[in-house]
């Protein structure tokens, strides 16, 4: 992976996730994040708004460590914006560290360079659905 801002991002992302560090993981965003995500609410307005469900979230995987990477990843960025997607696998790992369960989603951020500090301002995760059967679409 190179460091650029967007893989930066992702590394970073997936070591807070998996450490549960909800500071860590909350300096990751512009305090005016806007968020579209694909789990219980069309969208989140600001950091403290995605603070409350990115700490129920961390509450809710007490029991495991949940190991993020990033596939088919696509980046691009100047000097003072970047933006990039990619699939996310989320796969909780036991206390072995093996596998018990996976989901996967897609990713796409928009980054925003504050005095050399990269912030996601913009992210959206989805994931497709079937028509007719409402169902998510796996792979």
């Amino acid at each position: 992976m190179t460091d650029d801002p967007v893989h930066a991002f992702l590394r970073d992302y997936a070591a807070a996730v998996f450490d549960r560090d909800l500071p860590r993981f909350l300096d990751l965003y512009a305090d005016e994040v806007q968020v579209f995500d694909s789990w219980n609410r069309w969208e989140y307005a600001g950091r403290e708004d995605w603070a409350g469900m990115i700490a129920a979230w961390f509450e809710g995987i007490q029991d495991v460590r949940v190991r993020v990477t990033a596939k088919d990843v696509k980046t691009w960025h100047d000097t003072q914006v970047a933006g990039g997607s990619a699939t996310l696998e989320f796969a909780a790992l036991d206390a072995d560290g093996q596998p018990l369960r996976a989901t996967e989603n897609r990713l796409t951020v928009l980054l925003r360079n504050d005095g050399g500090t990269w912030r996601i301002v913009h992210q959206h995760t989805s994931v497709p659905v079937d028509f007719q059967s409402k169902q998510v679409v796996s792979r």
